[in-house]
């Protein structure tokens, strides 16, 4: 292969750059032509999939190639094709907080859609860990302080969503959004805030700036952020009650810290968790997470929650019995491992009236 030819193909991948480099060109009037025995001219990325079909079905075995350059009026028709599919999403983003900007004059009475639909766009931008790193970069964490306190509750829990979207599973992200002093804002909202939907947006924020994240616990201990997630535990919003269970047991089982599990047994985790799970009515999923804040706390044989588990007010051994011949019946075979193991390491030597 010649370096005409070689340049020829290689053509196609130059302009495949990364978005954010790349400018939407300018629209021309002038037409390419037809060029004859070619497949049609394509006019969007369906059509464009269409054409590399076609165009390469002689390549294909076991014909023999018939591979020519290709022309140039083809080849800067499939470049602008290709560029003006690509969007410059920084600039877009830009465009989306400057219109965020203005979320501070919006009244009771006003439509938030525009603004609720820049936030939507803007989460859907920053499921890019570079994306999200380059929305703080240009300054987008500016538009939290209006979001939050818009009267319009969407707009409040969409700048929630778009924080959990930015900061899981990236440090850079959840270190300046715990700079920018959010922690304490979210705890508040999850506490207080009026709408449910802003309470449980809020929660998964909080969830995804912590886990994992050494000093994101030391700022939910600072705030007095544990006390707030047992607070949820307690609410009759169900998922608000479902995401609390979840970070708990995430931070009972994964973050298996001395200090932090001595904090939530001496705050009455394990007592909250077996008044919960006594409950005929609790939701499966919060139950699941709950045993599973047991489980966690009791790991290693952890003297302060054995000690607390056995304590005869909470009931726990019949509670965690029952739950053991429920999911026997209902064939839940990792409900009843876990129920086997708790009973086994918290009450193994005080008898038991059933083989487990």
């Amino acid at each position: 292969m010649d370096k005409d030819q070689k340049k020829s193909q290689e053509a196609p991948n130059s302009s495949v750059a990364r978005p954010l480099s790349i400018e939407a060109p300018s629209q021309s009037s002038q037409q390419p032509e037809v060029m004859p025995n070619q497949p049609r001219q394509p006019r969007d990325l369906q059509g464009l999939l269409r054409f590399a079909m076609e165009a390469t079905k002689s390549e294909d075995a076991p014909h023999q190639s018939h591979f020519q350059p290709m022309d140039e009026e083809r080849k800067k028709f499939l470049e602008e094709t290709l560029t003006s599919m690509t969007v410059n999403v920084i600039q877009e983003i830009q465009n989306y907080v400057k219109l965020l900007q203005n979320v501070y004059n919006l009244s009771d009475e006003d439509d938030p859609s525009q603004y609720e639909a820049a936030l939507d766009r803007i989460t859907e931008y920053c499921d890019n860990t570079d994306t999200a790193n380059d929305f703080y970069k240009i300054g987008g964490f500016s538009i939290f302080a209006g979001c939050f306190n818009s009267p319009h509750s969407g707009i409040r829990a969409k700048a929630a969503n778009l924080i959990a979207e930015i900061t899981q599973n990236n440090p850079y992200c959840q270190d300046k959004i715990m700079e920018a002093g959010y922690i304490p804002i979210l705890l508040g909202m999850v506490d207080n805030d009026p709408s449910d939907i802003v309470r449980v947006k809020s929660l998964y924020a909080i969830s995804c700036i912590i886990r994992g994240h050494s000093v994101g616990l030391m700022h939910m201990e600072i705030n007095d952020g544990y006390s707030v997630l047992i607070r949820a535990l307690q609410s009759p919003i169900e998922k608000l009650q479902i995401k609390s269970a979840f970070l708990l047991s995430s931070l009972c089982t994964k973050d298996k810290q001395t200090d932090l599990r001595l904090t939530f047994i001496k705050m009455g985790l394990i007592e909250q968790a077996a008044g919960l799970l006594a409950m005929s009515s609790l939701l499966p999923e919060t139950r699941e997470q709950l045993l599973s804040v047991i489980h966690g706390l009791t790991s290693d044989n952890y003297y302060p929650a054995l000690k607390e588990c056995r304590r005869p007010e909470l009931c726990l051994k019949q509670t965690l019995d029952r739950h053991l011949r429920e999911s026997r019946e209902e064939q839940d075979v990792d409900r009843e491992q876990m129920c086997k193991e708790i009973l086994d390491k918290v009450f193994a030597d005080q008898g038991d009236d059933q083989e487990r």
